[in-house]
């Protein structure tokens, strides 16, 4: 059999997503070669989005289109200094995942560099056309946990991680720790210090192999140095599948969609009475105060909790309600947009507490 260059071939060559999926886990595992993805979802056509919309200093043209929801782009970064200017470049696939509507994959054979900072940057210029999954904490301890028991991992070790502490006042910490523990271990301690890991970088060990070196961010943006198929299964299709739950559940509740103008309410459900102690409500007004690019106005803070956001990226407005001790109610208005309200939700779970979400019923 031939020598096959498959880091090459999978630029030239035609094939199905299947094989597209084999041949960077050929690239992963034989060819020393890092895979990186972006996971994200779009209701518009990517290709429109990436070469027609403004990003910065950055310019992308398309390559070649694979076919079978595959394509190939370029990425260019002009930087100019005073010594002279500096041309980066670097390739990306865009995958459309086939079991999903509207859901989406961003994956390079380049560099660290180039995944770091200019393939996440140009993407996140594309918010909010492009929006990114969320991984909640309990929810990413879940997809590690799952990940070992597939693939028969003795253990899992954490290397490096990046995490958030949440206080009790308008202060959070947020930290770079090389903790060299081991998942229960790590969960834990996040869970007690009452925070949530930005991002990890773990190795899964089989006995005393490292089967892979994976990291993780909170968005699944994620990158592995072997056995790609595995990681693909293991957390991006999961991620996908977050992103469609997300446009089905956030999508269609601006009121100026709906005949009668009715509000069609979320709720975010937690496990225990978290707002029992009325002075939560406080804590919770501050959380929500740092909002970014946002107007957010109190409107009742005791003994109940009354809000207006108006999101500056889309327009979207939402009414915010806590009416019981383990609910926060959002009430998009005339415009809340799926990604608007999905701000907002993961505003809330970065800076107050994680829950469920769910439509609001009514109780009686």
């Amino acid at each position: 059999m031939p020598d096959i260059n498959f880091n090459t071939t999978i630029y030239v060559d035609s094939y199905d997503r299947s094989e597209f999926i084999r041949r960077l886990d050929v690239a992963s595992n034989t060819l020393y070669t890092k895979v990186s993805a972006i996971p994200f979802g779009s209701e518009l056509d990517p290709e429109d989005c990436l070469l027609n919309r403004l990003l910065g200093s950055r310019t992308i043209e398309k390559v070649r289109d694979i076919g079978n929801g595959i394509t190939l782009y370029r990425l260019s970064h002009l930087i100019k200094g005073r010594l002279g200017d500096k041309l980066i470049t670097g390739q990306f696939f865009i995958y459309k995942a086939e079991a999903f509507e509207n859901v989406f994959m961003a994956v390079t054979l380049e560099d660290g560099d180039f995944f770091q900072r200019e393939l996440k940057p140009a993407l996140n210029y594309l918010y909010p056309e492009f929006l990114l999954p969320f991984i909640k904490s309990n929810s990413l301890k879940q997809l590690m946990l799952n990940f070992s028991r597939s693939n028969e991992l003795s253990e899992i070790i954490i290397k490096r991680a990046s995490q958030r502490l949440r206080f009790q006042d308008d202060k959070s910490m947020s930290a770079v720790t090389w903790p060299n523990m081991n998942l229960e271990d790590a969960f834990s301690f996040i869970h007690e210090n009452n925070g949530w890991f930005k991002s990890l970088q773990f190795e899964g060990l089989r006995q005393e192999s490292i089967l892979a070196e994976i990291s993780i961010d909170r968005h699944a943006r994620i990158r592995t140095d072997r056995q790609f198929e595995l990681v693909y299964l293991g957390f991006i299709e999961p991620a996908f599948e977050i992103l469609s739950q997300n446009y089905s559940l956030f999508g269609n509740r601006s009121r100026r969609q709906i005949v009668d103008l009715k509000p069609k309410p979320l709720a975010i459900d937690f496990s225990s009475d978290i707002f029992e102690d009325i002075e939560t409500n406080g804590t919770f007004i501050d959380a929500l105060s740092t909002l970014d690019k946002a107007s957010v106005s109190v409107l009742h803070g005791n003994p109940y909790v009354q809000m207006s956001v108006v999101d500056y990226i889309d327009g979207s407005n939402l009414d915010v309600w806590v009416l019981s001790n383990n609910q926060i109610i959002i009430v998009p208005q005339m415009k809340g947009t799926t990604a608007g309200i999905k701000r907002l939700v993961n505003h809330i779970f970065d800076t107050f507490a994680e829950g469920e979400v769910n439509n609001y019923e009514v109780t009686t």
